[in-house]
Formats: C-alpha cells, sequence, structure tokens
C-alpha cells in the first residue's frame, strides 16, 4: 500500500482515517480506491484535482435526519418521582 498516495487522497476528498471502512492500492494503474463509512466509493490518482466529499458521505451520519422511535423495545422514560424529604 503506498501510504503518502493515501494520506494524498483523505486529504484531497476530506475523509478521515477513522471513516475509511476498506482502501485498495493498484501498482498498475497507481490508484487509490477509498470506501467510506457512509457508502462512498471515490478513486484517486496522484495530482487528481477532486470535489471534497460531503459529510453524510463520509460519516453515514445525517445530522438533519428526524428523530426516530426505537424499532424494538421502548424508549427509556425519565422517572418523574420526587425523592421525599
Amino acid at each position: 500500500m503506498d501510504e503518502k498516495l493515501l494520506a494524498a487522497a483523505l486529504k484531497a476528498y476530506g475523509i478521515g482515517k477513522k471513516f475509511v471502512l476498506s482502501s485498495a492500492y493498484y501498482e498498475d494503474r497507481a490508484e487509490v480506491v477509498i470506501v467510506t463509512r457512509g457508502g462512498a466509493k471515490v478513486r484517486y490518482h496522484k495530482g487528481d484535482e477532486v470535489e471534497k466529499l460531503d459529510p453524510v458521505r463520509v460519516t453515514g451520519i445525517n445530522p438533519r435526519a428526524k428523530k426516530r422511535k426505537p424499532i424494538t423495545g421502548g424508549a427509556k422514560k425519565k422517572s418523574k418521582k420526587k425523592a421525599a424529604k
């Protein structure tokens, strides 16, 4: 794996190393392929000018998504009992 090319690709796309699900280096093409936790698959050649990925495609988490009810079980409810003094 060409670590320098991988680091350049991560910087070019604006991807943090902790959000990389998988990566591969192809020597014959001098190309790095990266798959992010958000499901984006990108290719990078040395010197390519690319657009940065939006945060949802990098992390897989949409900060503007509406909160949903849990699928199984109920949500934990806060107890309204007050301690008697």
